[in-house]
């Protein structure tokens, strides 16, 4: 355990390695939950669109609620916001189990459902952030535990969707949507056994300002204005690479069952790599990697614009994972070291909106590409309009950060 200590600093603090248990079963959970939900509504409706609408209703509120969410967040109420959360994901969870169990879960019903959990999600993204930062002894850790909290994420999207596909078939998809419910029971239980940190109130009138507050700060700070805008670009133009995976797969390389698994693993891989690096003691070392990192992830797409091999494809997956995942860690960690305590949480939400809210529009976006142009030039679009954004926001801040 030492030895993982000094490595990963922020395992010292027992508080720290109680989140992060908690964090890591229920993204396993999250993920099973999901995965579950696209195979079910793929079942009953056999519609692309559909699934597309699905995705949109879990992920779309990130654009709008995590924001005004986080402006309500703070030090003082971030561990009851995170619990009333957890415990009302329990009961979506719990509701979708039991309605199939008595088969009566229905498409419409799916989809209520669907913005419910999105909504809530949307809601806990800033809560759970802030309750990370501030059960912190030690301030000095703060990068660090962002990062493990993105390393623990990353695992379980690799090894949550596993799980879906063992579950889900063998056990019924009830069974799935218990296993987040139990998930959700023990993150709630390492959240209240976390210890309690004296904080005075927020007053209303801080809290009402808290978003406005943020934005000032944003326009104001050149660093954290040009970052999320640089998050924004990558989350509509690379990080909703996901939706041409399986069409390369099928299109190029003629083997969808086989290529869509090895370049998720890959993509996972390039993203878990670049977690352990941020969360390690080298991170310091790293840091100038993050105005290198969105042109690698150009340079990855248009790797894959011109795929011609499988083992080159899965480089590209590979950098892309990783950039993507360096950038948008590197970035968070950076700011909430940088910003003042008042707004932090309405930060965390600016930050969950520029990157994971416009994924959603990013998965419609990039799939008009692939209908206009073929899949390769789709993934050359992305390259050389992401390219494009990236130069103009360079002019924009040319000055240092």
């Amino acid at each position: 355990m030492l030895q993982l200590e000094r490595v990963f600093p922020a395992l010292s603090e027992p508080t720290m390695r109680r989140y992060l248990m908690g964090q890591g079963v229920s993204v396993l959970g999250s993920w099973t939950q999901n995965v579950t939900l696209n195979l079910v509504v793929y079942h009953l409706s056999g519609s692309a669109a559909v699934l597309a609408l699905l995705n949109f209703l879990l992920y779309g509120p990130q654009l709008v609620i995590a924001p005004l969410a986080g402006a309500r967040v703070n030090a003082a109420n971030a561990r009851r916001s995170t619990l009333s959360v957890l415990y009302s994901s329990m009961t979506v969870a719990c509701i979708l189990a039991v309605l199939s169990l008595l088969h009566w879960l229905t498409l419409p019903v799916i989809l209520a459902l669907a913005l419910c959990a999105g909504v809530l999600n949307a809601i806990e993204t800033p809560s759970r952030q802030v309750l990370l930062l501030t059960g912190l002894d030690d301030p000095a850790l703060l990068p660090n535990a962002i990062a493990m909290n993105t390393m623990v994420y990353n695992v379980g999207r690799m090894v949550g969707p596993s799980m879906a596909a063992i579950i889900y078939p063998m056990f019924g998809q009830a069974a799935a949507f218990l296993t987040y419910a139990a998930a959700l029971v023990f993150m709630a239980w390492c959240v209240r056994s976390m210890p309690r940190r004296a904080t005075a109130a927020s007053s209303p009138s801080h809290d009402r300002g808290g978003l406005r507050n943020a934005l000032v700060y944003v326009l104001d700070d050149r660093f954290t204005a040009k970052y999320l805008s640089i998050l924004a670009c990558m989350g509509l133009l690379a990080g909703s690479y996901q939706t041409l995976v399986p069409l390369l797969a099928d299109r190029v390389f003629h083997d969808a069952a086989r290529y869509t698994g090895v370049f998720f693993a890959c993509a996972g891989m390039g993203a878990l790599a670049a977690a352990v690096v941020l969360s390690s003691s080298i991170a310091s070392r790293t840091a100038s990697l993050l105005r290198f990192a969105p042109w690698i992830a150009c340079l990855a797409l248009a790797l894959l614009s011109i795929s011609w091999s499988s083992a080159v494809s899965g480089v590209a997956f590979v950098l892309l994972g990783f950039c993507l995942s360096f950038s948008a860690t590197s970035t968070n960690a950076t700011i909430q070291r940088r910003c003042p305590e008042s707004v932090r949480g309405a930060l965390v939400g600016l930050y969950g909106m520029a990157y994971n809210g416009t994924m959603p529009f990013g998965y419609l976006l990039v799939g008009s590409f692939s209908e206009a142009f073929t899949v390769t030039g789709a993934f050359g679009t992305m390259a050389a309009v992401l390219a494009a954004c990236l130069g103009l926001l360079t002019l924009l801040y040319w000055r240092k950060t």
